[in-house]
């Protein structure tokens, strides 16, 4: 019984369906049930932005801890704890009256995502799998397609239900047995063994010449480019939130159905998710500073469209848009930051830049704050338009950075 419930291939099916379920029920869907709260509960836009600010500080913020306590006490620990707290959270929105529940619901489920997702789910599949890149793909697409899912799955409990508390009730239980399923199939220990698959690295002089251009942490952060790269990443995060959180009520308040809105926004993710593997593969070919003028033309371009709709053609602009702005900035951002700066810093440098980019969490506190001031979403969609423009166009005039040793021998 052991050995069939730890077969890779069954924990890979459990952790995958834990990431599918966790995306569906957070950042995808919490805009499509925001609306029905606040009207029940009377609260204003700026309190229910601030849930949505709450979830991914909490989200970026834990993301360390899961690491730590893997080596402490594993993996199969680290998820338990993950999912007594996602449950606790989603059962805190399900019982939410006064906003501080919320509140304290959706830092609580911000941290269950960190200890339940990518960080246990990417330790134990570079373990049991040799294929490694091709595994951690299909795990990253099917916990993409929880964001298209999310939507969708209120739709359909809020037609028979005509509620939103039984949603957060569903995600608890689900998350209970899938968190339960993930406990079971993960191995009590992972044999990291790289000697015994593969022989030893051998260093030719080609890649001895290149890593003599490996940055070094410390200058590397001294670059403007760095800068750029890690501002194009925020910024998608921070306008992908905003809209998230509030594109339904904006559209209802246009004379779209909530339904149809949903609708979008699962189009939006599924898009991302397509774009994704498409934009994995033209990468191999095509510069990543192209694919990441392509992301940001797209967000520019949907965000005004999002703006402006009243109807679905502009509804479809934004889906389709922002839906490209999602597939491609995450490989332009990762790959331009291992070209420009190499191996070496790689790693120190993706994680100073996704600990940076907690700060796009900001952006649905300040958008709920821009329509109780305002009246309306739409000048904040628009800022955010230009704000994506600003950084197209300095992604335009983005070039690999020279280290200083190298500049005299350029020369």
């Amino acid at each position: 019984m052991s050995a069939k419930l730890s077969h890779p291939w069954v924990t890979f099916a459990s952790l995958s369906l834990l990431f599918f379920w966790v995306s569906a029920g957070t950042f995808s869907s919490l805009g499509v049930v925001l609306p029905a709260m606040v009207r029940e509960l009377h609260w204003n836009w700026t309190e229910a932005g601030m849930g949505y600010t709450v979830l991914g500080v909490a989200c970026g913020l834990a993301s360390f801890a899961p690491a730590v306590l893997i080596r402490r006490i594993g993996v199969r620990g680290t998820i338990f704890i993950g999912s007594l707290m996602l449950v606790a959270g989603f059962a805190a929105l399900a019982l939410t009256q006064p906003v501080w529940v919320y509140l304290v619901g959706t830092l609580v489920i911000g941290m269950a995502f960190a200890f339940t997702t990518t960080v246990p789910g990417t330790h134990v599949l570079t373990g049991l799998f040799r294929r490694r890149s091709t595994v951690l793909g299909a795990y990253f697409t099917i916990g993409a397609l929880g964001g298209v899912a999310g939507p969708l799955i209120y739709v359909a409990v809020q037609a028979i239900t005509h509620g939103w508390r039984v949603y957060w009730v569903v995600f608890a239980l689900v998350g209970a047995g899938l968190g339960l399923f993930a406990i079971l199939t993960t191995p009590g220990k992972l044999e990291h063994e790289p000697e015994a698959e593969i022989p030893p690295e051998q260093v030719g002089p080609v890649e001895m010449i290149e890593g003599l251009r490996d940055w070094t942490v410390r200058h590397a952060l001294l670059t403007p480019q760095y800068y750029v790269v890690v501002g194009a990443y925020t910024m998608y995060l921070l306008i992908n939130t905003t809209a998230h959180g509030f594109a339904v009520e904006h559209l209802t308040e246009r004379g779209i159905s909530s339904n149809a809105a949903a609708f979008m926004l699962s189009v939006e993710a599924l898009i991302g998710a397509v774009i994704s593997v498409i934009g994995g593969v033209v990468g191999e070919k095509t510069s990543p500073k192209t694919l990441l003028l392509i992301a940001m033309a797209g967000v520019t371009i949907g965000m005004i469209a999002l703006a402006q709709a009243h109807g679905y053609f502009l509804m479809s602009v934004y889906a389709v848009g922002v839906g490209i702005g999602f597939g491609l900035s995450f490989v332009a951002s990762t790959m331009l930051l291992f070209n420009y700066y190499g191996k070496r810093a790689n790693l120190e440098l993706y994680s100073i830049m996704c600990l940076i980019s907690t700060s796009a969490a900001i952006g649905p506190a300040v958008g709920g704050w821009a329509r109780d001031t305002l009246g309306s979403f739409a000048e904040m969609f628009l800022i955010c338009a230009l704000a994506a423009f600003v950084m197209l166009v300095a992604s335009f005039f983005l070039h690999p950075p020279v280290p200083a040793a190298a500049r005299p021998a350029t020369a």
